[in-house]
């Protein structure tokens, strides 16, 4: 893929517009030898002369007229784009990215944001639902500002602050047997078939480590990814699902049960975390902080009251 020269094209139209290259180079508050290179370097990127050169003259070459349009554009659209930055800069508003589980972010997300909104009306946030590995690695590369998931393998690079701590349930329809029980523990799921989430997702890897450590001989006889579709299935009576109890929120309300499990009690934790070696941006500073407050107060942990 050609990666583009923005300090070529910008040289070019440039020598383009002013007829030469001293008075395009005098413009830039460059040296002519700098400019010539600027020029060069791009003629070489993309295989042809742009200009024609004489002892005494410069002109264009037919393909750099055909390009001349396209690469004033360029030059224009990205001048216009760095002056919104700017200008959002000044005026305190603007774009960021955060990172979050699916049911965090719409079981517990919703009244954080709307603070936010009512402080901040103007800014645009981009929530990246996703898997607890897609989260960390939107955090790592920069594309999410910070994340909110389990923690995973933890990263050297990354700031971490826990949140709360988010239970595991069993969920089963109304009228199952085990529904008549206040809880359960966990050896009494050996045997029943359980609907359960996608073998890349945190839970599961979690959920397999305690099924390791408690010798528990747990039969997951489906896997899947939606949480619409594993209440599809325990509906339907496929089997009883195992879930966080946030996911709870997102199902058929009257229609199942949910049942705490104990011995052990399993947790998934729910933390914060963001580049360790980045502060935050003003944008996005204060939705982080606002998060903390709700979500580790027990405002809006589940089961709160």
């Amino acid at each position: 893929m050609l990666r583009l020269d923005i300090l070529g094209v910008q040289a070019f139209v440039f020598i383009a517009e002013l007829g030469n290259f001293s008075s395009a180079a005098e413009h830039l508050h460059l040296s002519q030898t700098a400019l010539s290179r600027r020029v060069s370097k791009l003629e070489e990127s993309i295989g042809v002369e742009l200009f024609v050169r004489t002892t005494r003259s410069v002109s264009l070459s037919q393909a750099g007229r055909d390009f001349l349009p396209r690469a004033r554009r360029i030059v224009r659209e990205l001048a216009a784009a760095l002056d919104d930055m700017k200008d959002n800069a000044a005026k305190g508003y603007g774009r960021f990215v955060v990172a979050c589980l699916p049911t965090i972010a719409a079981a517990l997300l919703p009244p954080v944001l709307a603070e936010y909104r009512r402080l901040y009306p103007r800014n645009r946030i981009h929530i990246l639902d996703r898997s607890a590995y897609e989260i960390r690695e939107a955090v790592l590369e920069g594309e999410a500002d910070f994340g909110i998931s389990v923690p995973g393998s933890l990263h050297s690079d990354l700031e971490y602050q826990p949140l709360f701590d988010d239970p595991v349930v069993a969920v089963c329809p109304n009228g199952h047997p085990l529904g008549r029980r206040r809880r359960l523990a966990w050896k009494e799921l050996e045997g029943i078939p359980l609907v359960g989430a996608s073998s890349l997702s945190g839970l599961r890897l979690q959920l397999e480590q305690v099924v390791h450590e408690h010798k528990l001989d747990l039969f997951f006889a489906y896997e899947v990814s939606h949480l619409a579709t594993i209440t599809g299935m325990v509906l339907g009576g496929a089997g009883l699902a195992v879930l966080p109890q946030t996911a709870v929120r997102m199902l058929s309300a009257g229609e199942l049960q949910v049942l705490p499990l104990h011995t052990p009690r399993v947790v998934r934790p729910i933390q914060i975390f963001r580049r360790a070696d980045r502060p935050l941006s003003a944008l996005s500073r204060p939705l982080y902080d606002l998060a903390v407050e709700h979500l580790a107060s027990g405002r809006r942990r589940p089961g709160a009251q």
